[in-house]
């Protein structure tokens, strides 16, 4: 992954000196160059046992499938945002990041488990 990331700042910086920084090659090879780093990163989001966001993570989305089953109904942006926020939770922007989902994907995936109970 590393040479990846070197391989890629190279270009980047060869295609700078080049083409200028507002090329349209410039900007394809940073465009890549973040793709990378967030698909790195992403993949690298890992909780350490007691660690706070990863408590409070794992506690949202037991709320979360715990509101789909109540209310048979995935809640809202809105819905969810209140509830975390009256209830200490993590809000959808934080659980969207953490998990790498879209709310739509998140929502999916979370039925799915709920239905094969």
């Amino acid at each position: 992954m590393i040479s990846n990331f070197k391989k890629l700042q190279e270009k980047l910086h060869e295609s700078i000196e080049k083409n200028g920084l507002n090329s349209e090659q410039t900007r394809k090879i940073s465009k890549r160059y973040n793709e990378l780093i967030n698909s790195y990163y992403q993949n690298e989001k890992q909780f350490h046992e007691g660690d706070l966001m990863g408590i409070k993570y794992r506690e949202s989305v037991k709320c979360l499938k715990k509101i789909t089953r109540d209310f048979v109904k995935f809640p809202t942006i809105k819905e969810w945002n209140f509830y975390a926020k009256e209830n200490d939770l993590l809000n959808s922007e934080s659980l969207k990041y953490i998990s790498g989902n879209t709310w739509h994907d998140l929502r999916n995936k979370i039925l799915a488990e709920e239905y094969k109970k």
